[in-house]
């Protein structure tokens, strides 16, 4: 079958080759993909593995073949999942019933795929934090997956929200997703005239985190998922399915409370240059390609 492998020396380090078809363990639900996201954590994997190495987590389908063991969505049904072996963009994925959750008629497959890694990692980093009703929080990286996810779930769990941005001409964007106010600074400087923030959800790291931490209100938190601005990070993945997140997730984009941001939506076929582009930042919100 076919698959998104990395491919050293190709634009974004990826393409799509041939790979053996997967076999499912009991606990496993097999998918028909129909589409997936891009995460910068997969692309930078992509730029280290070797030659014919599957990549990705986040994917949507159709389950092809349900789990033996009797858990989780019949066939045919809808879903969204994490691939924990990081072999979700492909033809054919199998993936464990815990990490999978049916899609909403409401829901498209398109939006469904933004959730898994950006929509978990904001509502659990969020969910590390204590006391955000009528808080003041901030968020770098707004104008990414997981920022823009964070900064619409720390509004809806009553927080006073602060996106900070590198340049000007996101503003509009920003302010669209809800967020009290933006903030403009490249390095993180310039906040000493604001109040101190009782959480920072923070995915750039860098020398502009350690700015942002003297802005931190007593017994605040500050919750880094990210380090964009350094060489590499590491994301504990399977400890994002340690609860019902993704049906949370699901739920609130089917009544609305909830939005994602699709910039680039195509074929799979553009991987390299969806890559490249997503490490580039040339683009606001998630990247989805489709099957």
């Amino acid at each position: 079958m076919k698959s998104v492998i990395a491919t050293p020396g190709a634009l974004g380090s990826l393409t799509v080759g041939e790979v053996p078809e997967p076999t499912p363990d009991s606990n496993e639900a097999l998918i028909k993909v129909t589409c997936f996201s891009l995460n910068r954590g997969e692309v930078r994997r992509a730029e280290q593995a070797a030659a014919g190495t599957q990549i990705g987590w986040d994917t949507v389908g159709v389950i092809e073949k349900p789990a033996r063991d009797g858990t989780g969505p019949a066939g045919g049904a809808r879903v969204v999942g994490l691939s924990l072996k990081m072999r979700g963009w492909a033809e054919r994925v199998a993936i464990p019933t815990t990490a999978l959750a049916p899609i909403p008629d409401t829901v498209s497959d398109a939006d469904a795929a933004t959730l898994p890694v950006a929509g978990l990692t904001a509502l659990y980093g969020l969910e590390r934090c204590e006391r955000l009703l009528g808080s003041r929080v901030l968020v770098t990286g707004a104008t990414g997956g997981v920022g823009y996810f964070a900064c619409q779930l720390a509004k809806a769990m009553g927080a006073h929200v602060s996106a900070l941005a590198r340049r000007e001409d996101r503003s509009a964007f920003l302010t669209d997703a809800g967020v009290d106010e933006v903030i403009v600074s490249p390095d993180g400087g310039g906040l000493d005239r604001y109040p101190p923030f009782r959480a920072i959800i923070d995915g750039v790291g860098g020398p502009a985190l350690g700015r942002l931490i003297q802005r931190l209100d007593v017994g605040g938190r500050v919750i880094i998922y990210g380090v964009s601005a350094g060489p590499e990070t590491t994301l504990a993945i399977r400890d994002l399915f340690a609860s019902d997140g993704l049906s949370r997730l699901m739920a609130l984009l089917a009544d609305g409370r909830l939005k994602t941001h699709i910039d680039i939506d195509d074929s799979w076929e553009a991987i390299g240059p969806t890559a490249a582009k997503l490490i580039d930042r040339t683009f606001t919100g998630k990247a989805v390609l489709r099957l």
